[in-house]
């Protein structure tokens, strides 16, 4: 079975001109925690400030001891992110939830100060991380004076004492910092997955699966939307309150992690119930260093509004106890050779998977992104041979346990009887070969290939499913020709068990 999603990193970006902006409430951040220890201080952990006020609220400074990382406050704590698909890396303070900016326009000894003040991403919040020979980071940042490393301040007197200063030249102890894994956000997996109903109560539920293409594809109206318009999407798709109330979970992909609250919302209100959506974000190998960061979401279109991580979210009833995300097996960050024969450092996205669980009704569901087939991704679907089998550990690992489960998402690949020219056609065999999907047996020749989900300029693809266990009954599969603001059709289906 899959080790649960590890190492994340927070990076992020702002503009050359940078306000000071007045703190936000702290979000739920999806990805891992980290704290940073910092080796010249004697292994003193870094805080963020965040009672200061004035031009020294949020600072950074190597000044708490603690025998244990269980010790620590949400001071010491951050994720990582990255808004350029992994070259940089932002820390974002869970104390809160602003992302650390190098403040280079400061003079004097708080000149290039770390502060954790920003409420968007630009270039004083970028982060090179440089790994060091004992396992340790260096941590550079872009400056009025070129480019620099964080200094803990430890010969300073006073009020400046051990702040983080982005103005060395070199590396010494005082510019490396430990990375500290302190857990994961994504998951509630404590005491582990509780035990289902025994034995397992009948179900009839509606499940639905929509791509809804909500970052930075300007080919989608969604592009750049917010929280709230997308919600109103999601339910509209539900049909009726009285048909709302039918569903049980619904996947998405393509969105980002403010999306997950303004969703949840819209679901309570079409239905008169409570859900619950889970969010897991999709990761980049930040350059320099194996640590993982969330890739993070376009701003809104008006260009001013921070919309966290971009990922997969999982929506399920508010009697959802457990959930936690898996790290599939992607394509790394290598070199390639393009059209014209030029070499180029391509970073690829690290997939994820999202399960959740309904124990009193003995029900799992589980949503996933496949890596894409493009030419600078995965062309010959080996990845995606490599994702599709480990979801199927996933899925049945605790199918003896009296789990039935049902997943679903965006595979990004064609059913082996495609009729269309995609390859590899081999991707989803092992899903058919253990369970059933809800568009199986639509036609006798092709009793795979079900209609289309994905509409393009000149064919037209099956690339999104809902599966569920060979011995469920699949009573209805509905797949409407209308993608709305997305670039892909929604998929729903009606199981019972």
């Amino acid at each position: 079975m899959a080790a649960l999603c590890t190492a994340l990193f927070a990076v992020i970006a702002m503009s050359a001109v940078q306000a000071h902006a007045e703190a936000r409430p702290v979000p739920v951040t999806a990805g891992d925690k980290y704290a940073l220890k910092s080796v010249g201080a004697g292994d003193l952990y870094v805080s963020a400030e965040v009672v200061n006020s004035g031009d020294e609220e949020g600072m950074l400074r190597a000044r708490k001891f603690a025998s244990s990382p269980d010790a620590l406050g949400s001071w010491e704590k951050f994720t990582l992110h990255t808004h350029d698909k992994g070259w940089t890396a932002t820390l974002r303070s869970e104390a809160n939830g602003n992302y650390v900016t190098t403040e280079r326009n400061d003079t004097g000894s708080h000149q290039n100060l770390l502060r954790a003040r920003s409420t968007n991403v630009g270039e004083w919040e970028e982060l090179h991380l440089e790994r060091q020979t004992d396992g340790t980071y260096a941590l550079k940042a872009w400056t009025n004076d070129g480019y620099k490393y964080v200094t803990a301040e430890m010969q300073d007197a006073g009020t400046d004492n051990g702040l983080l200063r982005a103005r060395a030249d070199s590396v010494g102890s005082w510019q490396k910092f430990e990375l500290v894994f302190l857990g994961e956000e994504n998951a509630s997996d404590e005491g582990g997955r509780p035990s289902p109903a025994s034995p397992a109560p009948a179900a009839d539920f509606h499940v639905m699966s929509w791509n809804v293409c909500a970052n930075n594809n300007t080919g989608c109206l969604n592009n750049g939307v917010g929280g709230a318009d997308l919600g109103s999407q999601i339910a509209d798709r539900l049909g009726s309150k009285e048909e709302a109330k039918e569903y049980r979970a619904v996947f998405l992909q393509e969105l980002c992690e403010s999306h997950a609250k303004a969703i949840e919302e819209a679901l309570e209100t079409k239905t008169g119930t409570g859900w619950d959506v889970r969010f897991a974000p999709i990761k980049y190998t930040i350059d320099g260093s194996s640590s993982k960061a969330a890739k993070t979401c376009n701003k809104t279109k008006t260009g001013s509004e921070d919309r966290g991580a971009y990922g997969i979210a999982l929506a399920v009833p508010d009697s959802n106890v457990w959930y936690t995300s898996y790290d599939l097996p992607s394509p790394q960050n290598q070199t390639i050779v393009n059209k014209e024969g030029e070499e180029k450092w391509v970073r690829m996205e690290q997939r994820t998977a999202l399960c959740a669980v309904l124990p009193a009704q003995a029900l799992q569901f589980c949503a996933v992104h496949f890596s894409s087939g493009g030419s600078e991704e995965d062309p010959k679907g080996t990845k995606r041979i490599e994702q599709a089998a480990l979801l199927q550990d996933i899925v049945h690992s605790y199918t003896p346990a009296g789990y039935r489960t049902v997943y679903g998402g965006d595979f990004n690949s064609v059913p082996s009887d495609s009729a269309s020219s995609d390859t590899p056609k081999t991707v989803m065999d092992s899903a058919y070969a253990a369970d059933k999907e809800c568009d199986e047996g639509r036609w006798s020749t092709r009793p795979r290939d079900g209609r289309a989900t994905k509409p393009l300029d000149d064919r037209n693809i099956k690339i999104d499913y809902l599966f569920g266990p060979s011995s469920v009954t699949i009573s209805a599969c509905d797949v409407t020709t209308d993608a709305g603001q997305s670039d892909h059709y929604p998929i729903k289906a009606h199981f019972e068990f």
